[in-house]
């Protein structure tokens, strides 16, 4: 299942229009896409579906140190 998933992602990232939509949004170093993607398996084809998110200027993590931003909850909390 792993290897057809793989496959509608890879052709996801053949199309030219979408490669170059990209590379005009992400200019920046820290600028990432990430890609999800879903698919219907069929006796004689293969039908996905991809959605690409894209984030700009992804802060860098600092090694070494938590992340002051995050609040520790309890399973009852949530």
């Amino acid at each position: 299942m792993e290897d057809k998933l793989a496959q509608i992602a890879a052709m996801a990232g053949k199309n030219d229009k979408i490669a170059e939509k990209l590379e005009q949004m992400l200019t920046g170093p820290n600028d990432r896409a990430y890609v999800v993607c879903s698919f219907e398996d069929c006796k004689l084809h293969q039908k996905g579906r991809c959605t690409i998110y894209t984030v700009l200027d992804v802060p860098r993590m600092k090694t070494g140190q938590p992340c002051s931003s995050y609040e520790k909850l309890s399973a009852a909390e949530n």
